[in-house]
């Protein structure tokens, strides 16, 4: 962490502290010597204590305490020390284009491998195409990717939000693409089935649910970001009124 970040975190502790009172500052002065004991560097310490105190500073105005809300000393102490380890949000652009290939072409070819059990024998109309569904989830991904890469990302904590586009630009891009991949969609659903084979309603049905088991795994083993929506907000500390 910056130098000047962490300082500026230390004084907003301090201005924080000042606030408590004298039971919740001797709480926070009795876990700050059990994480030292416990050898968290002063960074971590830091870190922990910007995240509770604000927290503390709030709820005190309605007659909690510390212990009330965080447990006894030891009991905190051992939940920072043991805390898990967040794993890795993945965005790399060839993951998240694969998570939405499978999810889109888990959810039509689903769709449309049940649908067509139902019919009578002999209509395809309700069963796409393997290629047209190829093409469809291929693009599809792409277009969610787009969303995200234009849009989504700049609504995560800490990102650069000067870098994002203007709204209306990515709005336009977002809709050529969106619609290319319809046109496309619809053109290889034209093509004659030697180009565009209809496969067994249940073999498809098999086929994506394979696929949407392979994106839970990979979603579970890459932590892979998720393209369709903005991160849920936080909510932000109330500010303290002087």
């Amino acid at each position: 962490m910056e130098a000047e970040k962490l300082q500026a975190m230390q004084n907003e502790n301090a201005q924080l502290r000042s606030q408590l009172t004298k039971k919740n500052e001797q709480y926070i002065f009795d876990l700050n010597k059990a994480l030292e004991a416990a050898n968290l560097t002063e960074t971590e310490k830091v870190v922990t204590l910007h995240e509770m105190l604000p927290t503390l500073v709030e709820e005190q105005k309605v007659g909690k305490t510390a212990r009330q809300l965080y447990g006894t000393v030891s009991e905190r102490t051992d939940a920072i020390v043991n805390k898990p380890v967040e794993q890795k949000r993945t965005t790399t652009a060839s993951l998240m284009w694969l998570d939405n290939f499978l999810l889109i072409f888990g959810m039509l070819g689903l769709i449309s491998g049940v649908m067509a059990m139902f019919i009578p024998k002999g209509t395809q109309a309700a069963s796409y195409g393997l290629t047209a569904l190829l093409v469809a989830s291929a693009l599809g991904g792409l277009v969610f990717y787009m969303m995200y890469l234009f849009i989504y990302r700049f609504e995560y904590p800490g990102a650069d939000r000067s870098q994002k586009p203007k709204t209306w630009k990515s709005m336009v891009m977002i809709a050529c693409v969106t619609l290319v991949w319809l046109l496309v969609f619809n053109g290889a659903a034209l093509l004659p089935r030697t180009l565009n084979p209809i496969i067994d309603p249940f073999v498809l049905a098999v086929l994506s649910l394979i696929a949407l088991g392979g994106r839970y795994y990979l979603k579970k083993r890459f932590n892979i970001v998720s393209s369709l929506a903005a991160p849920p907000r936080t909510p932000q500390p109330t500010a303290k009124k002087k």
